[in-house]
């Protein structure tokens, strides 16, 4: 029994030994295998990815600077620093009332001509007929009332151009009314004295011939001719007076008194009488320009209604709605010209974005054409980026782009495209550099303006291609080498690479075979 035992126990040691034997062989063969899969690589089909990697910042998509087209008072500010706003919101304006009640009377004429042409279009009632044809009466009672204004504006300028004259200037000229009139003022610029003394006397010549003239005036002479030659008598009236306000106010001017037989400063009576004959005569100019105004206006209200009449009782053809609808543009066109008179002096979101500077303050005068107001959009943010000239021929617009931000980390990746190429390079840090645009293609809040990208565009990316890692192409006497393990013998195989991508890998465009294995770690031969 004790044989029995032993010859068991001898068995195990035995089996003991064996199992022992198999487990080192399979750990060996084990350990061996992983070896071989560490240091080489299966060719098999795959895809290339060529990339150019570069850096920029994050830009917003939209930023511009607002000012005012023209200069005034502020009158308002209707945003603040990191407000949003929708496009076409104002923001700030300038004083613009005077604008504001032009554009409502220009509105409100544009009505008129809409009226108008949609009673050309529905056709003219008689009792419609009836009620221009007294408008037309109104228009000429008009006229004729600014006819005669005009003609009592032209008498009272004479009246004022005499009494400035022959009363007020000529109280210190000697013979004033002849051909040989003398001031009795001495001063310094004796060529401004005699220039005086020679416009007295065409002065008296124009100041008879235009009392003459006013004596054949009457409601049915030709109006433009007395305009005129009263808009010229009183230009050189003014002329002649503002030549005597410069003696009677030079400080160098005086005159010989018979009554103390020495020369005497001007008096300041008639320093007084010229001033007041200027001011006299620059009114008498004004009044003449408004009733000028006024007639002109009433000849053209009664045109207008004339014409309309006109139009009613021709009938509602096709040309006559047409010559209405015309007006309606014009006046249309007024409105629009109102508008953006008024529009200069509002200052108008551009786009949907925030407020990021806003130096205008109400009650200050702003420059024409000065930043008071900067905006960013607050659509999806750009990227600027500054591609090295080697570079910058592979990148195409429309390419696509992985971005990671240095604020949230490289394990979080955005999408862009590329959108702009700047055609002329730009110098930085002495080198040719080529700006470039990204758009990101999702609306992300993480995204901000200022942030610093990395950025990889991908340039192509091609499918079943043979692609190993970089290091283990070696080169030797101007080619390229791959090492591949056949029959467990290692032997150099030439290729052809293509290009390399950002991370490093190799395109083969030949020289390997799918199921090649290639050495990753190559040894020197």
């Amino acid at each position: 029994m004790e044989q029995i035992k032993s010859l068991a126990k001898g068995r195990k040691k035995i089996i003991y030994i064996i199992i022992a034997f198999v487990l080192i062989v399979i750990v060996f063969l084990f350990f061996k295998n992983n070896n071989t899969q560490e240091q080489t690589i299966t060719i098999k089909n795959g895809d290339f990815l060529d990339q150019v990697s570069v850096s920029g910042k994050v830009v917003a998509a939209k930023d511009v600077d607002l000012g005012f087209y023209q200069g005034g008072r502020i009158a308002s500010i209707k945003a603040q620093v990191g407000d949003t706003v929708s496009a076409g919101t104002i923001l700030a304006n300038i004083e613009n009332g005077d604008l504001q009640a032009i554009l409502t009377q220009k509105e409100a004429a544009l009505e008129g001509q809409q009226a108008k042409l949609k009673s050309l279009q529905l056709g003219t009632r008689p009792e419609q007929i009836t009620l221009t044809e007294s408008s037309i009466t109104g228009a000429q009672t008009d006229l004729e009332q600014a006819h005669q204004n005009i003609l009592n504006t032209i008498t009272d300028a004479y009246t004022t151009s005499d009494d400035a004259v022959r009363n007020k200037v000529d109280q210190f000229f000697q013979n004033s009314q002849t051909s040989n009139p003398k001031i009795i003022l001495s001063t310094n610029d004796s060529s401004l004295i005699s220039d005086v003394e020679l416009k007295r006397v065409s002065i008296e010549t124009l100041l008879t011939s235009w009392k003459n003239d006013l004596g054949q005036i009457n409601s049915s002479v030709n109006l433009d001719k007395y305009i005129s030659e009263t808009q010229n008598n009183l230009l050189q009236l003014k002329l002649f007076l503002d030549e005597i306000s410069i003696i009677v106010n030079n400080p160098n001017s005086n005159y010989f008194n018979a009554s103390s037989s020495s020369f005497s400063t001007v008096p300041g009576s008639w320093k007084s009488d010229v001033s007041t004959a200027r001011a006299n005569l620059d009114n008498a100019v004004s009044t003449l320009a408004s009733a000028v105004t006024a007639y002109k206006n009433a000849q053209s209200a009664l045109t207008q209604t004339q014409n309309q009449l006109s139009i009613e009782k021709a009938g509602n053809s096709a040309s006559d709605i047409g010559a209405q609808a015309a007006q309606v543009k014009s006046a249309l066109a007024d409105v629009e010209n109102a508008k953006a008179s008024l529009e200069k002096t509002i200052i108008l979101a551009p786009f949907t974005g925030v407020v990021t500077k806003m130096d205008a303050k109400v009650g200050e005068i702003a420059s024409p054409n000065t930043s008071e107001i900067t905006m960013m959009s607050a659509d999806t943010f750009q990227i600027e980026s500054y591609v090295p000239e080697v570079n910058i021929a592979r990148i195409k617009v429309g390419e696509v782009a992985q971005v990671t931000l240095d604020a949230y980390g490289t394990d979080t990746y955005f999408e862009a495209n590329v959108v702009s190429i700047d055609p002329a390079e730009t110098i930085r840090d002495g080198v040719s550099t080529y700006k470039i645009k990204l758009q990101f293609t999702k609306k992300d809040a993480r995204i901000k303006s200022g942030m610093t990208a990395n950025i990889l565009i991908t340039i192509s990316d091609k499918k079943n291609t043979i692609v190993v890692p970089g290091g283990v192409v070696i080169e030797q006497n101007g080619k390229k080498f791959v090492q591949i393990m056949q029959n467990e013998k290692i032997s150099n195989k030439e290729i052809i690479a293509g290009s390399v991508s950002a991370l490093g890998q190799v395109e083969i465009i030949s020289g390997l075979s799918l199921g090649d294995i290639v050495l990753l770690n190559p040894k020197n031969n």
